[in-house]
């Protein structure tokens, strides 16, 4: 799953996947915006078929936050 979602994100940011680290978050990169955060949350809800918790998505600001609430959802 965490693969996956490193994926989309590259994708969706249009940069290498080699850029998608853990320890990325919104803003180290210029592509990860606000804009680019919401495209992140819209696409890995519809490419994995999941919906995101409204009150958490504030919090889904970094690649690892990301990806441990993928997995909560997904219960991995």
């Amino acid at each position: 799953m965490e693969t996956q979602v490193k994926q989309i994100i590259a994708q969706v940011l249009n940069v290498e996947l080699d850029k998608i680290t853990d320890d990325l978050s919104a803003g180290d990169i210029p592509e990860w915006d606000s804009v680019g955060n919401l495209a992140i949350i819209s696409t890995i809800e519809q490419e994995l078929e999941l919906e995101f918790p409204l009150e958490d998505l504030f919090d889904l600001t970094s690649v690892k936050s990301i990806i441990d609430e993928v997995n909560q959802l997904k219960h991995v």
